[in-house]
């Protein structure tokens, strides 16, 4: 399972990155004008979003017409090969990506709300089909319960598209994800830092360090060699 860190601000991302433990990083419009509003243009912050990972980047494109949904991605596509091109999961955006298949431009299907419409995208052959969790509301199935069903019937049916397991709110979602076998997912910066907080204040390494201090300084060799 991949894990991809949800931001477009600089300083996240490459303190993440510096951990080595993400595969990548997930971009929406949100994210990328929050960071515009900082001072920079949408150009810098992709570019330099682009230059920081050593990984998969998740750009999406701003439009919903086919032209220029086509050539929006294929904009994205040249910035590199890691770069998934993110593609809204509409009629119009699961036509453009057949067309993007056949070009060999990897995408990614969003804003899908139920298995029947990530089946009809998981035809179009995209890398991935998203399921934001926190966004499913008003539907029979809940966020987690959405991305097990949909992972489940791409196994069953043999989609080559992999499940990104996106707005995870809470710690246990991101079990969750592993247990059910979900290709990726996307984390914030916020509960990637829990993770760190709730390893740093466990007992056990308190302990082990206390246990070691004590030991008296002239006996405390082996590491003031």
């Amino acid at each position: 399972m991949k894990v991809f860190l949800d931001s477009s601000d600089i300083n996240e991302i490459r303190e993440i990155s510096d951990y080595g433990f993400i595969d990548g990083v997930t971009t929406d419009p949100v994210s990328i004008a929050r960071e515009v509003t900082k001072g920079s243009t949408t150009e810098q912050v992709i570019t330099s979003i682009i230059k920081a990972v050593n990984g998969e980047v998740h750009i999406q494109v701003v439009s919903q017409d086919y032209d220029s949904i086509m050539s929006q991605a294929f904009k994205i596509h040249s910035l590199g090969m890691n770069v998934i091109v993110n593609i809204p999961a509409t009629f119009t955006g699961i036509k453009a990506m057949l067309k993007l298949n056949e070009k060999k431009v990897k995408c990614s299907a969003l804003s899908v709300y139920n298995t029947v419409q990530a089946i009809m995208a998981a035809q179009n052959y995209p890398e991935y089909v998203s399921i934001k969790t926190g966004k499913i509301k008003n539907t029979a199935e809940d966020g987690m319960e959405l991305a097990y069903n949909v992972n489940q019937t791409f196994k069953n049916c043999g989609f080559d598209a992999k499940v990104l397991v996106g707005g995870i709110s809470k710690l246990e979602d991101i079990t969750r994800a592993g247990i059910m076998g979900a290709g990726a997912i996307s984390v914030t910066y916020p509960l990637l830092k829990q993770v760190e907080g709730d390893i740093n204040m466990g007992t056990e390494i308190a302990e082990q360090m206390e246990a070691w201090n004590k030991i008296a300084e002239s006996s405390r060799t082996f590491f003031n060699k």
